[in-house]
């Protein structure tokens, strides 16, 4: 059932892909993959733009599945949606997480890469200059 919905995934078929993975975690609660296709279900809405139900379902890996591969990949996918979103503060918050808590995965890397594009690319603030009183 879960090389079913990975390959409906593949194959761009997100919506019977995503359903397929949910019967595989109604069927299958406690598979040690459970995690990994609560990851695929945020996979699947992120690739149907439904963005902030990805980030929710990105969200229940991380706290549903504490032993799951899946944690920095989900943090690092919820940390980019954020950003996608305009939420710099969320994503940082995020990607430094999946940079701290996971610093030797490929996802620590393109977390730290983005980190330092958001530092370059801070939006500049106005502030408005004051006539200092002789």
């Amino acid at each position: 059932l879960y090389d079913t919905a990975l390959q409906l995934f593949r194959a761009g078929q997100y919506l019977d892909a995503m359903e397929a993975f949910k019967k595989f975690l109604r069927e299958f609660p406690e598979h040690n993959l459970a995690g990994n296709a609560q990851y695929w279900i945020g996979e699947c809405l992120l690739a149907m733009g439904k963005k902030k139900e990805a980030i929710l379902a990105f969200d229940k890996v991380v706290k549903g599945y504490p032993n799951s591969p899946k944690i920095p990949s989900a943090l690092l996918k919820e940390g980019l949606t954020f950003l996608s979103l305009g939420d710099r503060a969320v994503a940082r918050i995020l990607l430094k997480r999946v940079v701290d808590e996971y610093p030797d995965t490929d996802q620590a890397k393109i977390a730290a890469k983005k980190l330092r594009s958001l530092a370059v690319s801070k939006p500049r603030t106005t502030k408005k200059r004051t006539k200092s009183k002789p």
